[in-house]
């Protein structure tokens, strides 16, 4: 039943599917593989041998040869230990990935502080998990770990640096000095922010200036006529004919 599970494994003939392969073809062969048989435990072990081995060295094709020459009593003691590192490996990623998009989305500070305390969090949290539940606790306990880490990574990162995100002027000035410096802090983007407005403002006046001082010329050339017409006024009034 185990072998025929194999041949279901990424819905296709063959040992099995190429994790890197699109997700939905890695789930349908999931599907497959349970339904001919196989334990969850088994197909992440064959799916993603490396990891579960810890042997970087280790194939797919390795991999199910080996299963398949252990006793259901070897396996029961070797699959659940493989599938948590499985499960961990995946739930580490999590945090990573929302510190990078927490980076690009403009809080490098608060992103470092959830990558690394949310990848502690999951390790925490995965090998708790597993311990308690097997390779499902460990999915479990990896995410929750992960979120929590993240979240208190993200916390004292912050405090660390002073940073309010509510507070534009919070946090030192600090800078990546590339591309003209890439603000990092509430204080250096609001202090990059004014210093473009200041620009943007130097230019309005250069482009008005033409007209400006046009403006001011025609400004003292009325004032001449007015004072010179009143003077003349002043001279006709005062004359004896």
């Amino acid at each position: 039943m185990v072998a025929a599970a194999g041949q279901f494994m990424g819905g296709k003939a063959g040992p099995y599917a190429d994790p890197t392969e699109a997700s939905p073809e890695l789930f349908q062969g999931l599907v497959n593989f349970l339904a001919a048989g196989g334990k969850f435990e088994e197909y992440l072990a064959r799916t993603f041998p490396q990891t579960a081995f810890a042997d970087k060295k280790m194939t797919k094709d390795a991999a199910q040869k080996l299963l398949e020459g252990m006793s259901s009593t070897q396996k029961k003691a070797v699959l659940p230990k493989a599938a948590s590192r499985v499960a961990g490996m995946g739930t580490r990623s999590l945090p990573l990935l929302q510190g990078t998009l927490q980076t690009l989305g403009g809080d490098p500070i608060g992103g470092v502080g959830t990558a690394a305390g949310g990848y502690g969090g999951a390790i925490a949290g995965a090998k708790f998990g597993g311990m308690a539940f097997g390779p499902k606790g460990a999915i479990v306990g990896g995410i929750i770990g992960g979120l929590g880490g993240g979240e208190i990574g993200q916390q004292i990162t912050r405090g660390l640096t002073g940073i309010d995100i509510n507070d534009p002027y919070s946090g030192p000035d600090i800078s990546i000095p590339i591309f003209g410096g890439i603000p990092i802090t509430p204080a250096a983007k609001t202090e990059k922010s004014r210093e473009r407005m200041r620009k943007e403002r130097m230019k309005d006046i250069k482009a008005m200036a033409p007209y400006m001082r046009q403006q001011f010329a025609m400004d003292m050339m009325g004032q001449q006529q007015a004072q010179t017409a009143q003077l003349m006024s002043s001279v006709i009034g005062n004359s004896r004919f």
